[in-house]
This record gives structure tokens, C-alpha cells and sequence, in this order.
């Protein structure tokens, strides 16, 4: 966190992260043998040997809890509310490593309960304050726990236990908004791996693939709750998950998961688990590489080292229904979600528009006009740009354009769920890319 902490008149906790940092700098191993010697070192190591990573159902959010084999335990995310309760069912009594992978308060809310309740040895953030009164509660809790370690979520291998957690790169501070600078993880034991996004979206999801930071896992949390910006099919290429667990809220009213989130996880091969149905989802994962997914007491799915997904995804995957028409782009790719979840005119971001660019280079779009069969249309800003491999989502409705999502401003719904054309213009007024659906 970015916080008086780090200031010359820094906290007691500050003091300690200035000390680790130079630590960790020139001693890794000492600081993966901190960790390993934590809160939960005396701890029995499990008969079984098993890795487990429980995804806890906390309404619309995220928490993440894993227990080593030999008894530490990481919490990455705290879900919007109070989780102490869970937490002891789960049977913690101490926390090794806490994560707090962005400040949104659907990730942090049961985190300062978490630190006021439980001993916490290390606490790792983005390092990206926030205003709002969850993130300062946070903040006034880790402020009276000055014997935490704080750790900077900067590229690194944590040890927990047996257990490896490597903490991917971020983009650089002030390029891009919090779900974009989530702490992104992969935790290893043995051959067994997962991949814990956050709520990464398009854009980080692409700078991780460039970085090479994406290695095959046979569990993914999706991204962003399983959001149509939380996946690119070159990420799904890279890590070619065999099961994905989607945290998400029952009834949530953002239309979480997204049936494109969906369908890009069908393709891939993966089994799909969600919160919002199946409850707490416990991965058992064994160093052999061989897992087990758990909800409600009973074994739902096994996986042995060797499985692949059913099929690889495409490179490129086609809307969910219709084709595209000439004249068209075929480094562009354009389709339409048009059939809103609950009353179209009610919802109108429920129905948007997906733009992907398929070419290895950006393209930019400031001056074009995306227009339905009606000409309604929308306007891309000055400066807009379509990252290489990238896509951009235009929602029928209002809100906040943060570049990989805009809104028409739209009050009611403008795409036919019975039929329409999408058209993308450039700037001269020449088609691009048609979509008839």
C-alpha cells in the first residue's frame, strides 16, 4: 500500500517494510524461510500431503483460502464482509500470509476483521491506496498490528510451507486503474499449479502473457468474477485451465458471470464451478500433479497430472451467434450480446458489444462509430486505443469509460434480441467490420 507508512514518518509497520524490502533484495531464501517459519511452523504437517484452496462463497466478491500441507495457511482476499466465522470453521487459528490483491471493497471488507481477530505474520498489498472508509478501516487495523511484516506485491517467490507462491509483475503504478493492478499469483506445489487473478482484466491479463508470466495451471480463479473483460483467449491459450472456480454473488447485478466469460471457458475445456451455486469449492491439489474439486461434502470432479482440456481454445473465437459480413476486417473481430439479463430497457448494460483485435499491434480507434441496424451509434473518444490482442466492450448504458469499457449512454436497450446489424466505422466513415446476428 501506498500509505503514511511509507514516509519518512513512517508507522512502526513501515519501519518493518523498509527493513524487509532490503532484506528480500539481497536474501530471498531468508525471506522464503520467514514465511515457511510463521505464524503456522509448528504446526503437523497433514497425513495426506494435500494442498488445499478453498474458494469461500462470500456473495459478490473474493477469498481465497489455502492451507498447506504442513499446516500455513495464505488468505488472499477477504470478501466484502466479515469472514472470521468462516475462517474458524475452516479450522484457522493463524494466518501466515494475508493479500489483499486491490483495494475494492469486494475484496478487502473482511480484512480488517481478519487482522484485528487472527495473528497475521505478512501482509501484502498492490500498493495502491484508496478513499474509501473500508480501505481505511483496513488501514487502522494494520496500523495497530505493528509486529506484521508488510511485503511489496513486486515479482518474487513466496514459501509457504511446501508450498511455492510466485507473485507475477504488475503494470507500473498510475497506468491503469486498481483491477488492472491486481496481485496476480501462482501457487505451486509439486506439479500441481493455480493461478489466482484477482480481478484481473483485459489488459493486465495481456501484460502478464507478454511478460511470459502464464504457465500452465490446472485451476484458475477467473478473472474479475467472470466477467466478458476478464479473459483473452491468449491467456486461456497460456494457461489452459482444467477447472475454473468463478467467485461470484448470487443474483448479482452486474449479470456475473458473463455468458461470453462462459463460453471462452467451455471452449478451453475447462469445468466450471461458481459460488453463487455450489457454495465453498475446495481444490485438493497433490504434488503428483493429481486434484479433486469438493462442494457440499462431496467430491464433484478428479483430475490426474497428465489430463489436457477437452480441446485447446481457438486463438480467435466467433460470436455467440451469427457471422460476420463483408466488407469486413478479419483482424478485427465484433459481435453483440444483445439479450440483457431481466427486462432489456431496464438493464440496458446488460447488452453490449464486444471489439476484439486480433493483430499483434494496437490499433487506434479515437473517431470511429459503432452503430446498430437503427443507427444508434457510439463514438470512440480521441485518443481511444484497441491493445494488440485485446478487446474493448461498449455497454448500451451510462458509466465511466476506464479505456477497455465505454458506455453509449443509452437509457433503454438499442440491440434487437431477434436480430441486428453491428457496423464499426473508422474515422472517414469507411466500414471496418460488419456483424449480423
Amino acid at each position: 500500500m501506498t500509505r503514511s507508512r511509507g514516509t519518512t514518518n513512517a508507522t512502526p509497520l513501515a519501519s518493518a517494510c523498509v527493513v524487509i524490502l532490503t532484506l528480500l533484495a539481497v536474501l530471498p531464501a531468508m525471506a522464503d524461510a520467514r514465511v515457511r517459519s510463521s505464524a503456522g511452523a509448528a504446526r503437523v504437517p497433514a497425513a495426506d500431503s494435500v494442498l488445499r484452496i478453498t474458494f469461500l462463497d462470500v456473495g459478490q466478491g473474493d477469498a481465497v483460502l489455502i492451507q498447506a500441507p504442513g499446516g500455513q495457511v495464505a488468505l488472499i482476499d477477504a470478501g466484502p464482509d466479515d469472514i472470521v466465522a468462516t475462517l474458524r470453521g475452516f479450522g484457522v487459528t493463524a494466518i501466515d500470509l494475508a493479500v489483499a490483491t486491490h483495494p475494492h471493497a469486494d475484496h478487502i471488507g473482511g480484512m480488517a476483521g481478519v487482522i484485528e481477530t487472527f495473528p497475521v505474520s505478512f501482509y501484502m498489498d498492490n500498493g495502491e491506496p484508496h478513499t474509501t472508509q473500508t480501505y481505511r478501516r483496513l488501514l487502522a487495523a494494520l496500523d495497530a498490528r505493528p509486529e506484521i511484516t508488510y511485503l511489496e506485491a513486486s515479482p518474487r517467490t513466496l514459501t509457504l510451507g511446501d508450498v511455492e507462491i510466485d507473485v507475477l509483475p504488475l503494470l507500473p503504478r498510475g497506468t491503469t486503474g486498481h483491477n488492472d493492478r491486481s496481485v496476480t499469483l501462482l501457487v505451486r506445489f509439486g506439479e500441481f499449479r493455480a493461478f489466482l487473478s484477482g480481478d484481473s482484466e483485459v489488459r493486465q491479463l495481456t501484460h502478464l502473457v507478454n511478460q511470459g508470466a502464464v504457465r500452465e495451471a490446472a485451476l484458475l480463479k477467473a478473472p474479475h468474477h467472470g466477467s466478458d473483460n476478464g479473459f483473452t483467449w491468449e491467456f486461456l491459450n497460456a494457461a489452459r485451465p482444467r477447472v475454473v472456480v468463478i467467485s461470484v454473488g448470487r443474483n448479482n447485478g452486474y449479470g456475473h458471470p458473463r455468458p461470453a466469460a462462459l463460453r471462452a471457458y467451455e471452449a478451453s475445456g475447462a469445468t466450471v464451478f461458481r459460488t453463487d451455486r455450489d457454495g465453498h469449492v475446495t481444490v485438493r491439489g497433490r504434488e503428483s500433479g493429481d486434484y479433486e474439486v469438493s462442494f457440499g461434502g462431496e467430491v464433484a470432479l478428479g483430475g490426474r497430472a497428465g489430463d489436457r482440456p477437452r480441446r485447446r481454445p481457438p486463438v480467435a473465437s466467433p460470436g455467440p451467434t451469427g457471422i460476420p459480413a463483408t466488407p469486413g476486417d478479419a483482424r478485427l473481430q465484433l459481435w453483440v450480446h444483445a439479450d440483457a439479463p431481466g427486462n432489456d430497457h431496464r438493464n440496458p448494460n446488460g447488452e453490449y458489444a464486444v471489439i476484439r483485435n486480433l493483430e499483434s499491434d494496437a490499433r487506434s480507434i479515437g473517431g470511429w462509430s459503432l452503430c446498430d441496424g437503427a443507427n444508434h451509434c457510439f463514438r470512440f473518444p480521441a485518443g481511444a486505443v484497441l491493445e494488440a490482442g485485446g478487446q474493448l466492450v461498449v455497454h448500451t448504458g451510462s458509466g465511466r469509460a476506464d479505456g477497455d469499457r465505454y458506455y453509449m449512454g443509452r437509457r433503454q436497450a438499442v440491440w434487437n434480441n431477434g436480430g441486428d446489424t453491428a457496423t464499426l466505422y473508422d474515422d472517414t466513415g469507411t466500414v471496418v467490420v460488419v456483424f449480423n446476428y
